[in-house]
């Protein structure tokens, strides 16, 4: 057994977020888990199909609302199954190189220190509480916001009051000033943000990144559009890996 297989026991199911059109996504991140001795055919290993809305409601985008929705219905998923604990992942997550080198000393810190959230996907500069120089663990201050929503680890009652926070955001107007339709990973900021016992975990080096790839968010660029460019800018994607 490897040690992501212990990471799944201890924090899985893992899920993953994939529009059922997006198969070449699928199959890199299988690549990926492959890669850390994981496949599709574990039975803690789930993809949510994630949803294509037709309607804005508020979102800035279509592929926001999308990602929203999709987060919040996979979470009510695993609250529905009574499990206490879940890796949240989209399809375009890439384990860091040293992935597996550096996950027993992280699942040990992880046993041994109180937290709600662990944010793997982290990309931005190391601030708050270290809480362990070897692995680079340390406490994300709540006021300290971070992009995308590629990895992250949540546990115990959070997961049903992060599920509660969402759908209020739902019934709320854009601009809201206690949060309306936004950005799923903005929604978690603010979620943070407005609970000072919760304590989120992040991690420099980052343990996953975001892999170059056409947006399901975002609008498209002109590039990811026209039929024969955007072939050739999917294979600088991959020279780019």
């Amino acid at each position: 057994m490897t040690v992501a297989h212990e990471m799944l026991d201890a924090y899985g199911p893992l899920v993953l977020i994939n529009l059922p059109e997006r198969a070449d996504r699928r199959s890199e991140f299988a690549a990926q888990l492959a890669r850390v001795g994981l496949s599709f055919d574990h039975p803690n290993i789930r993809i949510f199909p994630a949803i294509r809305p037709e309607k804005l409601d508020g979102f800035p985008t279509l592929g926001a609302r999308g990602c929203f929705l999709s987060h919040l219905e996979a979470l009510k998923q695993v609250a529905e199954n009574q499990e206490t604990t879940v890796m949240m992942c989209e399809d375009d997550l890439d384990f860091a190189p040293d992935f597996l080198d550096r996950l027993p000393a992280v699942l040990e810190v992880l046993k041994t220190t109180p937290w709600d959230m662990f944010y793997a996907g982290y990309t931005s500069h190391q601030t708050g509480e270290m809480i362990d120089a070897a692995t680079g663990l340390f406490r994300l201050p709540r006021d300290h916001t971070f992009q995308c929503s590629h990895f992250y680890i949540l546990k115990g009652d959070i997961i049903p009051d992060l599920i509660g926070f969402l759908e209020q955001i739902l019934e709320r107007p854009a601009g809201h000033p206690d949060g309306g339709p936004m950005h799923y990973d903005g929604a978690l900021n603010h979620f943070r943000a407005a609970r000072p016992a919760m304590t989120t975990l992040a991690i420099l080096p980052t343990l996953g990144l975001q892999r170059p790839s056409r947006t399901d968010v975002h609008d498209l660029k002109w590039f990811d559009k026209v039929p024969g460019v955007k072939k050739v800018v999917q294979l600088l994607r991959k020279v780019k890996r």
